[in-house]
């Protein structure tokens, strides 16, 4: 301790115990006020006087405090009692039960404080602990990887003297940056996409506020990989493995554009993320290329996918999950590039795509006028088939169109501005039915899906909780979806927003979890209380593939850190019996039932009986 630090604890010290002092004369001076004043009132008066300043010098000097107005007390409660013993009087018996009363609220506000203390104590213990194993983890994952390969980076041409090659090789240590490649990682990667999808979304607004049609280019995904490093591995073995990787990155970034974004997914898989093309075309010339450039230095069978924000993907997960299909459609088919095709069942519809602007606007102010926007409200079930709740899900039953693609219809009610009148009727018709149905059952629950635009929509956590308070619903039974591409990679500006519906004990559920890259690590960062895993994850749970292997894990280990996990998309008795098995605690798909009009709830509830066999 320094002199300035003694000077403060001295100066400290000195000021409690001349309060202290303070208190203590201004209360015996209060006695003495008080037994030399006849009029009872006044005495009375004195004393009510001396049980608030005593409860509040408990209150500011806390344990030290409560004992210095307990000893006072116990003091006038003896002069009085002594007097209550020569002659009785009324007057006497209030003044002693008020400082009796005076004992009793200090003791139970202190007693109050200690426990809140012990439990913000147990609180920050476990997530101290949390932290520390979390660091613990990421530093032993670290140390593994360097101790296990060999101590050469990817050696930049730009690199001219010593210093500037020592910052290189400390620059592998961030977290941001792959250690074996020094390449950003899949997570740089994602976060890199989600500003560029941020961008592309504020251009078209800017370019919708104005009237006019955007010319931005779209941002491409390449998915990059040798089609069989197992070789390298059984016949050299990990460092000859580590320095063909090392390599090929060099390279890739030798062929790739300057402007490009180039990072490594995971082992031997690399992406490129790019804005400067403007067609598909374009990107597939690029991509060949590369793929022939790597093929030619390094001697293996390179191959490319390509996928396409906003046509093929919303999410920057979904964009590069969609890029590595359509490279793995490359191997099958033994084509240096191929651009990502969806299936059937993720056809979308396009007839917005060829409208401007002011024409889509146009259609949205349509479409809520004469209600072809609308909800519809999908059961949730527990394993004993139980009814839990429903989830909330908008529909647009275009005329002449039929049903519009939702992700389709979210991406231009984004473009148009029109995703906030869509967030506000979302969450204002989906709170109207939970109060409906919870005049029925009080423990249903509402799911209610939030984009990412919403959850950075400022004071969003302010008009929800208002027009839950307004509608009369219970905030315990509401579960709000905070999708998972993007919103970890944002956490720190939504942190606020969700810490606010977590204390009005609003439930939060990690959403499409399985779908792109989803990630455990940002389970401990958001105050999540449920995880729903993405209907695409247990679609094909046939026994002994590598998905059902993975899903199984993955429920297991979700319940093994206390998170209960909902199974969505569940078609078919065996997927229901199955995840019911691995550990799944809801459910929710066409097996069970599918969505219900708003007008049809209620009957449903109230006429509701499980089947029999289950």
């Amino acid at each position: 301790m320094d002199y300035d630090e003694k000077q403060i604890f001295v100066r400290s010290k000195l000021t409690f115990a001349i309060s202290c002092l303070g208190y203590t004369l201004f209360f015996l001076a209060g006695l003495f006020l008080q037994r030399f004043v006849f009029v009872d009132y006044a005495q009375v008066i004195i004393s009510v006087f001396l049980v608030i300043l005593s409860f509040f010098v408990n209150l500011l000097f806390g344990i030290p405090g409560y004992w210095i107005t307990t000893a006072l007390t116990v003091v006038q409660i003896l002069i009085y009692s002594s007097s209550l013993s020569q002659r009785y009087s009324s007057n006497l018996l209030i003044i002693i039960g008020l400082a009796l009363l005076s004992i009793l609220v200090n003791t139970i506000f202190e007693f109050f404080i200690i426990r809140v203390g012990e439990r913000m104590d147990t609180l920050n213990r476990k997530l101290t602990d949390e932290k520390s194993k979390r660091i613990s983890y990421e530093t032993t994952a670290m140390i593994s990887t360097a101790m296990n390969r060999p101590g050469t980076i990817v050696k930049h041409e730009d690199i001219t003297d010593k210093n500037e090659y020592v910052e290189a090789v400390e620059s592998t240590h961030s977290m941001a940056l792959d250690p074996l490649t020094t390449l950003p990682n899949r997570h740089t990667i994602n976060e890199h996409t989600d500003i560029k999808i941020l961008e592309y979304k504020k251009a078209y607004q800017e370019a919708a506020d104005k009237g006019i049609n955007c010319s931005i280019n779209p941002i491409y995904a390449i998915y990059l990989t040798v089609a069989d490093p197992v070789r390298f591995s059984q016949s050299n073995g990990h460092i000859i493995v580590d320095l063909f990787i090392q390599t090929m990155a060099h390279r890739l970034r030798e062929a790739a554009d300057s402007k490009d974004f180039v990072g490594r997914i995971a082992n031997n898989e690399f992406a490129i993320i790019t804005t400067r093309l403007s067609s598909d075309n374009e990107v597939l010339d690029y991509a060949i290329n590369i793929a022939k450039a790597l093929n030619e230095e390094n001697g293996g069978d390179f191959y490319a996918g390509i996928a396409q924000y906003p046509r093929d993907a919303i999410y920057s997960g979904e964009l590069i999950h969609h890029a590595e299909t359509a490279m793995y459609d490359a191997v099958n088919e033994d084509a240096d590039a191929k651009i990502y095709e969806p299936t059937e069942s993720e056809a979308r519809n396009s007839f917005l795509e060829d409208m401007t602007i002011d024409e889509i606007k146009k259609m949205f102010d349509k479409a809520f006028d004469e209600k072809e926007i609308f909800m519809v409200y999908q059961p949730r079930f527990d394993t004993k088939m139980n009814l839990t709740g429903f989830e909330a899900f908008v529909r647009w039953e275009c005329p002449g169109h039929g049903t519009v693609d939702t992700r389709d219809f979210l991406f231009y009610a984004e473009k148009t501005g029109h995703i906030y009148a869509l967030g506000e009727f979302t969450l204002s018709e989906s709170f109207k039915t939970l109060a409906i149905i919870n005049e029925i059952d009080p423990t249903l629950s509402m799911t209610i899906n939030l984009s990412t635009t919403q959850l950075h929509t400022p004071d969003l956590q302010l008009d929800l909780i208002s027009m839950a308070e307004m509608t009369g619903c219970d905030p315990h039974n509401i579960i709000i979806d905070i999708p998972s591409d993007g919103a970890a990679m944002n956490i720190s500006e939504i942190q606020n927003t969700l810490d606010a519906f977590s204390s009005s004990g609003i439930t939060m559920a990690l959403d499409n979890f399985g779908r792109g890259y989803s990630s455990l690590n940002s389970i401990p960062l958001l105050p999540i209380s449920l995880v729903k895993l993405d209907g695409h994850f247990t679609s094909d749970l046939k026994d002994g593939s590598a998905q059902d292997v993975l899903t199984k894990s993955m429920i297991s280990l979700l319940n093994e850190i206390g998170i209960p996990v909902d199974a969505t998309n569940v078609g078919t008795k065996d997927q229901f019996e199955k995840l019911k098995k691995y550990g799944c605690t809801y459910f929710q798909g066409t097996y069970l039932n599918g969505p219900i009009h708003e007008e049809e709830i209620v009957d449903y509830i109230r006429n509701y009986t499980k089947p029999s066999s289950i």
